[in-house]
């Protein structure tokens, strides 16, 4: 679902949110341990993850950039993801 579509079926995100201190910390913290749980990931599970995330690519795309079948591509992200869920799965941004 495109952002555009989700904020039409739910609406725009509250804006008190704010940049408070607390708010600065929290993303600066999400931020430290994001970058910490990608550089223990495995090379290739690394790369898929941010050539898909960060850079955009379809499966295909990454496949042809990395020279791998679309399943390998697939098996790569999953396992990336599952082992940044469990990394920042305690974290709560306040």
């Amino acid at each position: 679902m495109s952002l555009d579509a989700h904020v039409e079926a739910h609406g725009e995100l509250p804006s008190d949110r704010g940049t408070g201190p607390d708010r600065v910390f929290a993303q600066k913290e999400l931020s430290t341990r994001l970058q910490r749980a990608l550089d223990a990931l495995p090379f290739d599970q690394r790369t898929a993850i941010i050539l898909r995330e960060v850079d955009g690519l379809s499966y295909d795309e990454i496949a042809f950039s990395l020279g791998v079948a679309v399943g390998t591509v697939k098996s790569r992200l999953t396992r990336a993801r599952q082992a940044l869920r469990i990394e920042l799965r305690e974290l709560r941004v306040v």
